[in-house]
């Protein structure tokens, strides 16, 4: 392949440089607050409760409707600065054993850990789990399956990251093809996905449905639009999710490129407020992904132009960054604690203050119990953080160092290099 002329500025632009340490925080920092608002779209989601006969079955919530974009712009977000964020620190010289031991160890240890705690725990309280559910879910394949109780089985929340090892599967070929395209080139691919972002779930409500779901549980409201497979399509469906990864791609090669415009971050910040009050009134299949693509890449081009020039940000604070370096496996871990452990918390708290469950149900009360939930999934995430996530990725990136730097990792217009 020819490499256009106009695409001759490596990635390492100097005047993007920042000027000193931290790199990013601010992109940390936003993983942070998706962490925030992730556990409180799951806590209002998600809940068991004591069935007729005495055991744990799922029981259906009604949530105010804002409260479901808090989920869809968190998981828009983690998609969006996975593909940029790789793009920038994938450096020329990796060879693609390294890359590929760095994405399994970053990935894979703590995922089998709490699908392992998952499998476990819905041994132990008795709930039904196919073998087929257990080997997708090992494997990593659970958001290819359009059935709920396939990709919300196990760990309801893994399907992201069975969706997320895909983009890891693709990601070494599309860096290679968008470094290679003109910064023209780029714009329209970038427009070609946003158009597909929205056209696409406009088609599959239109023209498909799921016409038997063959004895398939559904455990989340599919609403009036689209049904079942409009939802699956919609939410774990990782070649339609990868358009967000690859946006997220394109804006850091831009940026890198020195031809983005600055974007201040108050502008950033009102432009995401806006795609979330209208995102609470849209159709489902365009509420999860679409309306929040373009407004949540903008912010983290203004979040990581900010950082690179030293500008204060909000989401730089150590409690945003703490939160985002924690946010694995706090998502990872989250239902687990509270899914299983809700039930008697709310019988042990009705029994001690005298009251029935149904008053627990409110506010003055869901709240507190929400918040001593967040606090116990920091401490629980703490030590997966340090004692499994850390050192995994750690050893990870010392494999295969001293082998041959990919051909697709070289960055157009620089002599290829071997990784340090």
């Amino acid at each position: 392949m020819t490499t256009p002329s106009p695409v001759k500025v490596p990635v390492e632009t100097p005047q993007l440089r920042p000027k000193g340490p931290p790199l990013l925080d601010s992109l940390t920092g936003l993983r942070g607050l998706a962490a925030i608002l992730v556990f409180f779209f799951h806590f209002t989601t998600f809940r068991m409760v004591f069935g007729d006969s005495g055991g744990l079955e799922f029981a259906p919530l009604t949530r105010p409707r804002f409260l479901t974009m808090s989920g869809n712009f968190a998981v828009g977000s983690f998609f969006i600065l996975s593909g940029f964020v790789l793009a920038l620190t994938t450096r020329q010289g990796t060879s693609m054993a390294n890359f590929a031991a760095k994405r399994v160890g970053k990935l894979v240890p703590v995922y089998l850990f709490t699908s392992v705690l998952a499998i476990a725990a819905i041994l132990l309280i008795g709930m039904p789990i196919s073998v087929n559910n257990v080997v997708l879910h090992l494997t990593l394949l659970q958001s290819w399956v359009p059935f709920q109780d396939i990709y919300h089985g196990v760990n309801p929340v893994t399907w992201s990251l069975s969706t997320e090892g895909f983009f890891y599967l693709l990601f070494p070929v599309a860096l290679f093809l968008v470094r290679r395209l003109a910064t023209r080139a780029l714009y329209w691919l970038l427009g070609i996905a946003v158009f597909l972002e929205f056209a696409l779930p406009l088609y599959v409500m239109k023209y498909f449905a799921v016409g038997d779901t063959g004895g398939h549980e559904t455990y989340m409201s599919t609403g009036s639009k689209g049904g079942d497979l409009a939802y699956w399509f919609t939410l774990p469906f990782p070649p339609y999710r990868f358009l967000e990864f690859l946006v997220g791609m394109i804006a850091c090669i831009l940026l890198m490129r020195g031809v983005l415009p600055t974007v201040r971050l108050g502008w950033a910040w009102s432009l995401c407020a806006v795609a979330y009050a209208v995102g609470t009134y849209v159709p489902g299949p365009l509420q999860r992904t679409a309306v929040g693509m373009v407004p949540l890449t903008i912010l983290v081009v203004a979040l990581a132009q900010a950082d690179f020039a030293g500008r204060t940000s909000l989401l730089r604070r150590r409690l945003f960054v703490e939160l985002g370096k924690l946010s694995y496996g706090m998502y990872a871990i989250q239902l687990l604690v509270f899914l299983p452990t809700g039930p008697f918390v709310v019988r042990g708290l009705s029994e001690a203050l005298s009251l029935p469950t149904e008053t627990l149900d409110g506010a003055l009360y869901q709240i507190p119990i929400a918040l001593a939930y967040f606090l116990l999934i920091i401490l629980l995430a703490i030590p997966i953080y340090r004692y499994i996530e850390v050192p995994a990725y750690d050893y990870a990136k010392k494999l295969y160092r001293d082998r041959e730097g990919s051909d697709l990792f070289a960055v157009p217009g620089t002599s290829e290099g071997r990784s340090q």
